[in-house]
This record gives C-alpha cells, sequence and structure tokens, in this order.
C-alpha cells in the first residue's frame, strides 16, 4: 500500500541529505509562500521509512520516523460525517428559501384547489424519496465522492460525465447559487427599508459576495466546522418551519375564518373542474423544486462513515422529516391566509409573519436569511465534489483533484466554484440561462434512476449492500421523460439553442482534452505554481470502485 507523508521542515536545512532505509521513495518539495521559513517534503513508499535529514551548513541532524498510525494513514478526504451529522446535512441542503418564497406557484397551478395542492405536496416527497432510493444504492455501491459525475461515469462513459460536470459547474448550480444568495441579501436588507421600497441592486451583490467569500472560506479551511454550522442552521429552519405550523394550526384552532374556509372547501367544484393534467403536472414541477438537494450525501460518499449504512439512513430520515415539515408549513399558510393572499404574495413566509406576529414579523425575513445560508453552505460541501472527483478520473485539469495538505479540503474545486458564482452574482440577468437549462434537473433524475438499472446489467459483481425494488428506477424515468419533453412540446422556447450551443461546445472540448490529451503551454508550471500557492497535494486514491468491479 502506498502512502504519501508530509513534514513541515524548517528552511535552515534547505541544503540537506535523505536517507530512507527503503529506497523506493519518490519526494516533492512545497514551499510554504505564506510561511517562508519552512519547506514541506511530501514522500510516497511503500512500506513503513523512517527520514534522516542532515544539514550540510549546520552539521547537524535529526530524525523525522513515522509511527504505525501514520504508516497506515492515507492522505485523503477525512470521514467526517455520521448519521446525525448526514441528516442534517440532508435537511440543511434541501430546505432553502424555497418553502418560505414559492408555494404560490403549486398552489396557483391548481388553481387555488387546497386539497390538490396538499396532495401534491405529498407527492412531490414521494417522487423525491423514490429518486434518493436511486441515489442511496448508487452511492452505498459505488462508495466515491463525486455524485452524478461518478455515476455517470459508469454507467454511459467519460463524455456523458464531462458534458454533465460542466452543465452543473458552469451554468446550473452557479447561476442558482447566484440568485439564492442575491435572495439572501434582499432579504437580510428588507428590515431596512420601508413598504414599498426595495433594497438597491449594489447593496444586494454586495452581501451576497459577502456571504459567498465567508462560506467558501469556511469549507476551505475547516470540513468539521463546516458540519458544525449545517447542524446549527438546519435547527434554525426547523425553529422557522415550526413557527408557521404551530402559529397557523393555533390560529385555526381559534376560529381564524380564513383557515376554516379554505380547509370547509378544499376540494370544491369551481377550481376542481378548471385543472388539467398539465397543471398538474406544471404543479409537481413547481413543488419538486423545493425538494432538490436530497442528493446531496451521494456527492460526499468517501467522507462518510460507515458509507453502507449511514447514507441511506441518513438520507431517507432528512427527506421524510422534510417533506413533514413541508406539508405542515403549507398547512400553516393555509390555516392564516386566504387563496388570494398567498397566489398574490411575492414572499408568502413574510406575509404570514405580517398577519400574526405583529411588530416582530421582522423574525421571517431572518429565518429566510439563515436558511439560505444553510442551503448554500451544504450546496457549496457537495458541488466542490465534482471537479474533485472528475479531475481524478483525467476530465478536469489536475489540480482540481488536490487537497489542502493540513485541512484536508479541495480547495482548488471551491476556487473554481467560487469564481464561476461570483461572474454570475455581478453579471447580474441569468434568467435566460437558468430557463435554457430547466430541464437539467429532471434529465439527471432519469438518467440516475436508469443509471441503477445499466449498472446492475453491467456490472452484475459489484458490491450491493442493498438493491431497490426495479419498478422504482423504471417509474423514475417515465415521470422524467414527461416533465422533460411535455413542457418544450407544449411552450417551445428558443432559449433551448442555448442548451444545446453549450452541450456541442463540451463535446469538442471532451475531445480535446480527455481524448486528444492536449493542454494549454506551460500549464504543468502553472498547476506546481498553484500548489504551492495553496498548499495542496493529490490523495492516495485507489481508483473507482466500479473499475475494480468491471475487471
Amino acid at each position: 500500500m502506498r502512502i504519501r507523508l508530509t513534514y513541515r521542515i524548517p528552511m535552515n536545512a534547505a541544503e540537506t541529505l535523505f536517507f530512507c532505509e527503503n529506497r523506493n521513495i519518490t519526494h516533492t518539495f512545497f514551499w510554504n509562500l505564506l510561511s517562508p521559513s519552512y519547506v514541506y517534503l511530501s514522500h510516497s513508499c511503500n512500506s513503513r521509512i523512517r527520514l534522516k535529514v542532515m544539514s550540510q551548513t549546520t552539521a547537524t541532524s535529526s530524525e523525522y520516523a513515522t509511527n504505525d498510525n501514520e504508516a497506515k494513514a492515507k492522505f485523503e478526504l477525512k470521514k467526517n460525517f455520521g448519521f446525525w451529522s448526514g441528516v442534517a446535512l440532508t435537511i440543511g441542503t434541501i430546505v432553502g428559501s424555497g418553502i418560505f418564497v414559492s408555494p404560490v406557484g403549486v398552489l396557483r397551478s391548481v388553481h387555488g384547489s387546497i386539497g390538490v395542492c396538499l396532495l401534491v405536496w405529498v407527492g412531490c416527497g414521494l417522487i423525491a424519496m423514490m429518486s434518493a432510493l436511486c441515489y442511496c444504492e448508487l452511492g452505498a455501491s459505488l462508495r466515491t465522492s463525486g455524485g452524478e459525475v461518478t455515476g455517470f461515469h459508469a454507467a454511459y462513459g467519460p463524455a456523458l460525465s464531462f458534458m454533465f460536470l460542466w452543465s452543473r459547474l458552469m451554468i446550473s448550480n452557479s447561476t442558482s447559487s447566484a440568485i439564492t444568495l442575491q435572495v439572501f441579501g434582499s432579504y437580510l436588507l428588507s428590515p431596512f427599508y420601508s413598504d414599498g421600497c426595495t433594497p438597491p441592486d449594489s447593496a444586494i451583490k454586495l452581501n451576497a459576495i459577502l456571504l459567498l467569500c465567508f462560506l467558501i472560506y469556511l469549507n476551505c479551511v475547516s470540513v468539521k466546522k463546516t458540519v458544525k454550522f449545517e447542524i446549527a442552521f438546519s435547527i434554525t429552519k426547523f425553529l422557522a418551519m415550526a413557527l408557521v405550523a404551530t402559529g397557523g394550526i393555533v390560529c385555526l384552532a381559534l376560529g381564524n375564518e380564513a383557515g376554516r374556509y379554505n380547509f370547509e372547501n378544499a376540494f370544491a367544484a369551481g377550481p376542481l373542474t378548471a385543472i388539467t393534467a398539465w397543471d398538474v403536472g406544471m404543479a409537481f414541477y413547481q413543488g419538486s423544486w423545493s425538494y432538490t438537494g436530497y442528493h446531496i450525501l451521494y456527492s460526499i460518499c468517501e467522507e462518510i462513515k460507515n458509507v453502507k449504512k449511514n447514507l441511506p439512513q441518513a438520507t431517507m430520515v432528512g427527506l421524510l422529516l422534510v417533506m413533514v415539515m413541508y406539508i405542515s408549513v403549507n398547512i400553516g399558510y393555509l390555516s392564516v391566509l386566504t387563496v388570494d393572499e398567498i397566489i398574490s404574495s411575492k414572499a408568502v413566509a413574510v406575509t404570514f409573519g405580517h398577519k400574526i406576529l405583529g411588530p416582530m414579523a421582522f423574525i421571517m425575513p431572518l429565518f429566510v436569511c439563515f436558511s439560505t445560508m444553510g442551503n448554500q453552505n451544504g450546496s457549496y460541501l457537495a458541488d466542490a465534489r465534482l471537479p474533485f472527483a472528475a479531475a481524478r478520473s483525467g476530465l478536469m485539469p489536475r489540480i482540481f483533484s488536490m487537497i489542502h495538505i493540513k485541512y484536508y479540503s479541495p480547495i482548488p474545486a471551491l476556487l473554481a466554484h467560487f469564481t464561476v458564482t461570483l461572474f454570475f452574482i455581478l453579471l447580474g440577468d441569468v434568467e435566460s440561462l437558468i430557463n435554457a437549462f430547466a430541464f437539467l434537473g429532471w434529465t439527471t433524475t432519469g438518467l440516475n434512476a436508469a443509471s441503477v438499472l445499466i449498472l446492475r446489467r453491467k456490472l452484475p459483481n459489484l458490491d450491493r449492500p442493498y438493491q431497490i425494488p426495479t419498478v422504482i428506477p423504471i417509474l423514475l424515468v417515465c415521470l422524467s421523460i414527461f416533465f422533460v419533453v411535455v413542457p418544450f412540446l407544449r411552450r417551445p422556447s428558443f432559449v433551448i439553442v442555448y442548451a444545446v450551443i453549450f452541450y456541442i461546445l463540451a463535446l469538442i472540448g471532451y475531445y480535446l482534452y480527455a481524448v486528444k490529451k492536449l493542454r494549454l503551454p506551460k500549464s504543468r508550471r502553472a498547476t506546481i505554481f498553484l500548489q504551492k500557492l495553496l498548499q495542496c497535494a493529490e490523495t492516495d486514491w485507489d481508483g473507482n470502485e466500479f473499475e475494480k468491479a468491471g475487471k
């Protein structure tokens, strides 16, 4: 077993002789630009070694010997996630600003039918749970970080994995993150502006950028602190949702007229007769957006303790809790607000707060901010693992496969995501790009479900701790086809051309980079410079599980 060890050696031993009991050794120097009085020696060898460092200038020597634990340890991402931290991360990533801002879309799609609206929220939760089961089977069997990048590579090959990676990294994740961060900036500033006044765009963007910098920094310097941060904000989210649900139910019990009318006429004939199959489909489209993020643990498989057990359990428990709270929150809204008030509201939670909290209504915008912070924190944790996993497989520059020698975090990948997200925040108008890639979520769900069936046939010897019923991935594939094809056929849009052009360019990039192995001049020198600057090194990686199973 090859191991990599890193030593912090004083620069007064710069001219040194290295003696090793085992000659089968390779070593690399890292100059710490932030602390130039030290140099890092990173080496890998096949067995336990004893390294002697002798200074020619001082004629002194010192020994750096590995102990048994160090000899067995691998330089890799650390396993920081157990069951409860996995549950918190799942909840924190799913629950963003959506449940506090956009339940309007579901109710509007079903023409104000309260009963159908609640059934749609239940149905969206069940679809999310079926999709999560597919992710759990794949994650527990592949056991490699990278999420869909790894799964698509195993099922469909590197070309599709590359296309998915670039659409997520360059468009989907970055644009949605830029918008969510600006939602945070808007809600953070809203208590300081009177009714009818909106904060200036410059102030909103400044707050969005500050939050982006803080969360990226947190993810860079400490994965453990990132986990604690996520747990804290998951608790905050539950308090916010509990406040809405409990406050609404109490008002209903006290005889709130709007709430009584809503539930007494939940399945009124008027709205029901106006609902079409297309309306129900659009309602599911709206509701499913609030459940996105349940795949988070699939993206960090290598960092989960006892992944075969904790991955499926934490994912399903977290998703079930979110589903229950989402339904309770909608009941809370409907217990206080009329259908017209909900549909006309730009932010339902804020309207709800003004209705029952009075002077304490400013609490709701703050809860939206806390929810957004937790959601983005979890998203950055997962998004950074996509280029990290792709680079290890040769689909991205080598620098992105490296992690910090002290913090064990994929800093180059995090900084790449930071750069693209910052660009879209400054750009401002990304609505056309989001519309062009709106189909990506359901396409990913369908491809992921189909990959479960493909890998069962392609890799029958792959260790699978459990298998989900075959009918689940088949049903998800059918639903995905419906939600991708039908909206485009009903309302064709020119913006889809943007996506087609992007994917053609991605295929060209894949051919040049991954197939022809073309590299920019001095790319190796740039990699070494960034490696020194960021103090990163490649992990000790034994390869993908699906590649081992296929041999």
